[in-house]
């Protein structure tokens, strides 16, 4: 055998091999198929397109065997300097070609199960609540309106005052002086003090937002 027969024979095994493997990739999705090898950009091929692959290969080696065996070492280095020429320039760039596919470290049968226990983690992982960013224990709680002590009647009188005059549609800022002309309250500056204090719990007795 010469070596250019060696090196014929060893490039139509390749090819053989990787006919082979794309058969059995056909039971991948594309997902899947994707994840197999860094493919370059082609249009994979089907079924039809393999099986074409595998009679020509087949035909192809039926004659290089007939030629060998009559001790035509020229028909090898023909079909390399074929196989030279066409891809240096006669073929044009097209999608559909069958790549060269490396023996995977798993089967097509595998890689599918690996693929389809990925995507049931994810779809798990989706329906999952986010975690919160702080624990509920370490919360703060929600800030309680503010009320004066029992004993203290001037506030109360005046937060009395302030709840009265909102629910009758006075606004914020006049509260103040209009309580302070009242009989027996504190000045009118005593008077903001306590409305600033207790805000938030006069508006919420009157049930007015801020302004």
């Amino acid at each position: 055998m010469s070596a250019a027969d060696e090196r014929l024979a060893g490039l139509l095994n390749r090819w053989s091999a990787s006919v082979d493997q794309h058969a059995r990739y056909l039971a991948l999705d594309d997902a899947a198929y994707a994840k197999v090898q860094d493919w370059p950009k082609h249009q994979r091929p089907n079924g039809w397109v393999l099986e074409l692959a595998r009679a020509r290969l087949v035909e192809l080696q039926r004659l290089a065997d007939e030629r060998k065996s009559r001790g035509d070492a020229g028909f090898a280095e023909a079909l390399e300097l074929m196989a030279f020429l066409t891809s240096l320039l006669g073929s044009e760039h097209v999608d559909r070609f069958i790549p060269l596919a490396r023996p995977p470290s798993t089967s097509p049968q595998e890689a599918l199960r690996n693929e389809r226990q990925r995507a049931r983690r994810q779809a798990t992982a989706a329906m999952k609540p986010a975690a919160s960013a702080r624990p509920a224990a370490a919360r703060k709680p929600a800030p309680v309106a503010e009320g004066p002590t029992g004993g203290d009647r001037a506030t109360a009188t005046v937060i009395a005052d302030a709840v009265r005059l909102i629910s009758w549609g006075r606004e914020w800022p006049q509260l103040a002086g209009l309580i302070a002309r009242l009989a027996n309250r504190p000045p009118e500056a005593e008077v903001w003090k306590i409305l600033r204090k207790y805000r938030a719990a006069i508006e919420a007795q009157a049930r007015r937002p801020r302004d």
